[in-house]
């Protein structure tokens, strides 16, 4: 009677420690879900810059931690019930049992069998819950891809209608571009024939007035040339009538008086006379006659001779 409690307890044990052994494969199955997101996240990481994918990767991972850590404390606390109960088990009497005791043959293989089933349904338990938590946060991402999508679409929509009106008032522009520009074109047309036609009417004024300015400056120039011939000739002139002024003067004062000088003393003040006239003559600076000469006394007479020759 005292080996079937020993080997109920040991039966037991090993129940306890598969039941273990199975939570520490789906733990397992998280941490290398875990590793694997990981690398994922740093691959994403090095290529996009996406804030809101790299929260939400982030998010799962925690999520797995979490589940983790669960499944470990509810590993540790459950062995330390399970030790818990064999040493009281040990301190106490054996319970005698109430039924005689059963070939287990058949019920081990069975017992195996369903700690294998439990550590595979365990596995995929967590290989659920690490699915759905991957779901839950690509949902996530497909709701913020499809906001940015809208936006985007609604930007687009905007940004189109703004080159449509960008376009149009273009257009308008260009017409009345083209409408100012033929105005002035006629406008400046007609101002430009005018200029055109006073500018020609100017330079066949200005033309004209440099044909008079060279012919007067020629003019000028004979002026001057035969004003100083004019004068030398005047000066010789003078020079001469002065000489013969006072030779007459001369002849005059020396002369005897007598019937037959009579006349010639009269001719002599008239020549006298006629030269002083010239002298007078000469004399002006304009050039200008300044009245009769002095009309001598007496005739020259052409028979007499001259006292001069």
């Amino acid at each position: 009677m005292n080996q079937v409690p020993g080997n109920s307890w040991k039966s037991t044990a090993i129940t306890e420690q598969q039941y273990d052994d199975s939570a520490l494969e789906g733990v397992a199955a998280n941490i290398k879900l875990l590793l694997k997101l990981t690398q994922d996240h740093k691959d994403a990481c090095d290529k996009e810059k996406n804030g809101s994918r790299r929260m939400l990767r982030v998010a799962t991972m925690m999520t797995i931690l979490d589940n983790i850590r669960d499944r470990i404390q509810k590993c540790q606390s459950f062995g330390n019930r399970v030790g818990s109960g064999a040493e009281m088990r040990r301190c106490n009497t054996i319970p005698k049992p109430r039924n005689p005791p059963v070939p287990r043959v058949e019920s081990d293989g069975l017992d195996e069998e369903n700690e294998r089933l439990r550590r595979e349904l365990s596995g995929s338990l967590a290989a659920q819950k690490s699915l759905q938590a991957m779901c839950t946060s690509l949902g996530k991402e497909k709701e913020i891809m499809a906001a940015e999508l809208s936006r985007r679409v609604h930007e687009l929509g905007a940004t189109e209608e703004l080159i449509n009106d960008l376009k149009v008032q273009n257009e308008m522009l260009l017409e009345k571009v083209k409408k100012c520009a033929s105005e002035k074109k006629h406008d400046g047309g007609g101002v430009n024939s005018a200029l055109r036609e006073r500018n020609d009417v100017l330079s066949e004024q200005l033309l004209k007035m440099l044909d008079g300015y060279r012919t007067m400056k020629r003019k000028l120039r004979k002026a001057e040339e035969e004003n100083g011939g004019m004068r030398s000739f005047i000066d010789e002139m003078r020079a001469k009538i002065v000489g013969s002024l006072e030779r007459i003067r001369g002849f005059k004062e020396g002369e005897v008086l007598s019937p037959m000088n009579v006349d010639v003393r009269e001719e002599i003040v008239a020549l006298e006379s006629m030269f002083e006239c010239f002298e007078t003559m000469v004399v002006d600076k304009d050039g200008k006659k300044q009245g009769d000469c002095v009309q001598h006394k007496g005739e020259i007479s052409a028979c007499k001779p001259s006292i001069l020759a």
